[in-house]
């Protein structure tokens, strides 16, 4: 069976469909999934799927989408690039809580740190810059600030 990645609006509407009414076998059909698929969308987001369905351009705002984006690409690396491209970095990872360092120690500390402006641009490897066909004084200004 080919697989294809659904999003939780659309397993939130098949979800309706079937508190609804519709048999759990057309809702399946038409998606070109297996039933136990369904039944693993219904037990993990079974609970929420009201509100993935109120969500309106009204109330979708850009916290709403790197919430979204952070959950969907969990693992990929994709979180620092939103952040940036966003200018949203400084703001929601300037402070975060994590458990002690101590083996069992679940007490949750919250770490600040300080995220200044250069922290955005990345080095650019020194070797690409040597292979730059310009003068020494150029190649000195091509680096990105603070590096």
């Amino acid at each position: 069976m080919k697989r294809t990645k659904f999003t939780e609006s659309q397993i939130g509407k098949a979800l309706k469909e079937n508190a609804q009414g519709r048999k759990v076998e057309d809702i399946c059909r038409e998606l070109g999934i297996h039933k136990g698929t369904f039944y693993n969308w219904r037990a993990k987001y079974g609970d929420n799927s009201a509100d993935m369905i109120a969500a309106t351009p009204a109330n979708i705002d850009i916290y709403y989408i790197l919430a979204e984006r952070s959950r969907e690409y969990y693992g990929e690396g994709y979180r620092w690039y939103d952040l940036i491209r966003t200018q949203k970095w400084e703001e929601l990872a300037s402070t975060y809580e994590i458990a002690g360092s101590n083996k069992g120690d679940h007490t949750a500390e919250t770490i600040s740190r300080t995220i200044e402006p250069h922290h955005y641009l990345r080095p650019i490897p020194q070797g690409q810059i040597e292979l730059m066909e310009m003068s020494p004084e150029d190649k000195a200004a091509y680096q990105n600030p603070e590096y």
